[in-house]
């Protein structure tokens, strides 16, 4: 009798441990499956912002790098859009850079002043919905949005004053 007892002392055991091991693994794999439904949540919305955060960025360093007197301009194109217009002096000539959207792109085209200015000229940085530039008391607002996300702005202050306004 006594052997049968031990007998069930070890299948218990057993079967505990077993359960032990199976309550481990189970929760193993729900705490997986939650870890790669995050990755996946992240990665998407990081692939969904990269352009409107990249677009944002990268023009408000080409701000900064320009913030200086008469640097920075704001002029409008034959369609009513504002351009963003960064002025440089190199080898006693003046060259002016032209930030804009086009065609679904946000476009660059260094020009020497003087030249003549064509839209399709550009350089396609970044596939953008929407970009513009707007001046606000000393202060330059760039809004961005791409598809599928929401619109971004940023707000950048022009240490050398308020940008000009040039039409043309």
């Amino acid at each position: 009798m006594s052997n049968k007892r031990k007998n069930q002392g070890h299948i218990v055991d057993l079967f505990f441990t077993l359960s032990l091991f199976c309550l481990f693994a189970a929760s193993a794999l729900i705490v997986v499956i939650i870890g790669s439904d995050v990755y996946r949540k992240t990665t998407a919305n990081m692939e969904e912002n990269y352009a409107t955060q990249t677009a944002l960025s990268y023009t408000a360093e080409k701000i900064r790098q320009h913030d200086s007197t008469g640097g920075v301009y704001l002029t409008d194109d034959d369609d009513g859009n504002t351009i963003l217009v960064l002025s440089d002096n190199a080898g006693g000539e003046t060259y002016l850079t032209y930030i804009y959207p086009y065609d679904g792109w946000l476009c660059e085209l260094v020009v020497k002043e003087g030249t003549g200015f064509s839209k399709e000229q550009g350089e396609q940085i970044l596939e953008v919905d929407t970009f513009s530039v707007e001046e606000e008391d000393g202060f330059i607002r760039v809004n961005a949005a791409d598809s599928g996300s929401a619109p971004v702005s940023c707000l950048l202050h022009l240490r050398s004053g308020s940008a000009s306004s040039i039409e043309s």
